[in-house]
């Protein structure tokens, strides 16, 4: 009598935070959005009628107005429309955002906007990589990916590889940060031997990573699928953006940030259905409104590039508003503090 071979008990299914189809949209696919926007950098100067054909302009304008700003005002569905979080920081998100935009209007009457910019900038970089890997950990969470020697190696993979791409750009600058035209800015420069050891660094980082996702294959151990695509594709953005295209200030930020945008505004519509269940339409009616206020805002922040002198001073606090964004983002989204809310929006998750 033949014995039936033991049948091998298949892998459990890779999570997705809301849905396969909405995650790799939103949080993954939408990085196509870098590419896009360089290739409308590449032809935006034949556009001689909009903008006056300045294909820096013409590119940060549709970036600001349509993808930046609307994401910069969603967060405010999280910090003044929720009524239970709006009442936890009550003096932050009244007298703070008040002081934030007084802070910039000071720094501006000291003659240092363009400080102000790059140092927004910089800023962003830094929660542009939090929020990839606040994701990444979710994917990890929900994948139950977490052995020490995984967590140790996607963290150190992903962080120092974001950093190896952007110190390229930023490490050997001769000369002040040009923003736009003569409006420049002195930042101390790293040497460039720097950034060389930690892009030197990276690449051994990644040869063991991908021998760790072999091992893992072999063993029979399921691969993380959602994180291993997401960290691809915030890797090989930041890897455009700073090693293998040269491209002015403003144009980098906009290929740089786009995705994040995309990325946030899925997350925060998830928020939204979310928390506001019993709202009839909440999702379409705060993504209209932040549309209208990123198309307004990016009017004045284009007219303040093109003008310059007094006219700087109209997007003041709206740059102040993207530094409060990014402040307060690292308070909103800590889940520890925040148990019920990570049952909330962790408690749909979909299998593969």
């Amino acid at each position: 009598m033949t014995i039936p071979a033991a049948s091998t008990p298949a892998p459990p299914p890779f999570r997705w935070l809301v849905s396969r189809r909405y995650d790799l949209f939103f949080f993954i696919g939408s990085c196509a959005l870098t590419f896009v926007f360089y290739g409308v950098y590449r032809v935006a100067h034949h556009f001689g009628f909009f903008l006056r054909g300045d294909s820096i302009l013409i590119t940060y304008f549709l970036f600001t107005a349509f993808f930046d700003h609307p994401h910069i005002f969603q967060t405010f569905s999280r910090t003044h429309y929720d009524t239970d979080e709006f009442n936890k920081r009550r003096t932050l998100y009244t007298w703070g955002v008040a002081a934030f935009i007084l802070v910039g209007f000071v720094v501006t009457a000291l003659n240092g906007e363009a400080h102000l910019i790059v140092f927004a900038a910089l800023f962003g970089t830094w929660h542009i990589i939090r929020q990839h890997a606040g994701l990444l950990k979710a994917y990890k969470i929900l994948n139950r990916d977490m052995e020490p020697i995984d967590n140790w190696l996607d963290g150190l993979t992903f962080y120092v590889g974001m950093f190896a791409c952007l110190l390229n750009d930023y490490s050997d600058v001769r000369g002040p940060i040009v923003i736009y035209r003569d409006l420049r800015a002195q930042f101390p420069s790293l040497p460039a031997h720097f950034g060389e050891m930690v892009w030197s660094v990276f690449l051994v980082l990644l040869m063991l990573f991908g021998a760790r996702q072999a091992w893992r294959a072999m063993e029979g151990k399921p691969l993380n699928v959602p994180k291993l695509l997401l960290m691809a594709a915030a890797l090989t953005t930041h890897y455009f953006v700073f090693f293998a295209t040269a491209t002015p200030f403003l144009v980098a930020e906009a290929l740089e940030t786009v995705y994040h945008d995309v990325q946030y505004q899925g997350w925060i519509m998830h928020y939204q259905r979310q928390r506001f269940a019993n709202v009839k339409g909440v999702v379409l009616k705060w993504f209209a409104v932040a549309m209208l206020y990123g198309i307004v805002v990016g009017i004045i922040e284009t007219f303040g590039l093109m003008r310059r002198g007094w006219a700087m001073w109209l997007f003041v606090p709206f740059t102040m508003l993207v530094i409060f964004h990014y402040y307060v983002d690292g308070l909103v989204w800590r889940f520890r503090e925040y148990p019920e809310l990570r049952a909330m929006l962790f408690s749909r998750t979909s299998s593969a």
